[in-house]
């Protein structure tokens, strides 16, 4: 408040909404073709994009489904696909106060979406257990393979050393002609 006026929210270039999210302006650019259905973002006279705080939180939420749960664009869409039904059949569970039946059958349905919704987080749960079992595993093997490659690489210096050994003895048996016939020839 500045004068006893309150301040609009000044906007933010693609520039800065990409800093403070922590990716590329064109990583913006490319959500926003890909989802522009649920983020909308306003343009300037010049048609220069202007994120608001509103922008900001659902581009951090879409970062978070695609860097920390590994999700893809599409099944970020479906996400915000059903999320936006499910606002639809609150709001028809609104209207449906006036009919019982209609009230009672979106009670249902937003119950459904609601196990839908649980469904879904024990899911991620799921795959982020997976990740950190494979990760364990693929540790395991690592350890498994050095092994054996340890095992490998100590018979190959051992033959190694052995032919050396026997080459050395034919080098010094042609060399020292005396060492095979003995001192008396």
């Amino acid at each position: 408040m500045k004068g006893g006026k309150i301040m609009p929210e000044t906007p933010f270039t693609t520039s800065e909404a990409a800093k403070i999210i922590g990716v590329a302006p064109s990583t913006l650019r490319y959500w926003e073709s890909e989802l522009g259905n649920f983020i909308k973002i306003e343009r300037d006279k010049n048609d220069y994009r202007q994120y608001n705080k509103k922008n900001i939180e659902q581009l951090k939420i879409i970062k978070e489904y695609l860097y920390e749960q590994n999700l893809s664009i599409k099944q970020v869409r479906e996400i915000f696909n059903y999320q936006e039904e499910k606002q639809e059949i609150a709001a028809t569970a609104m209207l449906g106060e006036k009919d019982e039946r209609i009230g009672s059958l979106v009670s249902i349905l937003i119950d459904k979406l609601d196990g839908i919704e649980v469904g879904i987080e024990s899911l991620h749960d799921g795959q982020k257990n997976i990740k950190a079992e494979y990760l364990q595993s693929m540790k395991l093997l690592n350890i498994t393979s050095e092994r054996r490659d340890r095992k490998l690489i100590k018979e190959i210096r051992q033959r190694l050393d052995d032919k050396k050994e026997k080459n050395n003895n034919n080098i010094l048996k042609r060399l020292l002609p005396w060492n095979n016939k003995g001192p008396s020839d």
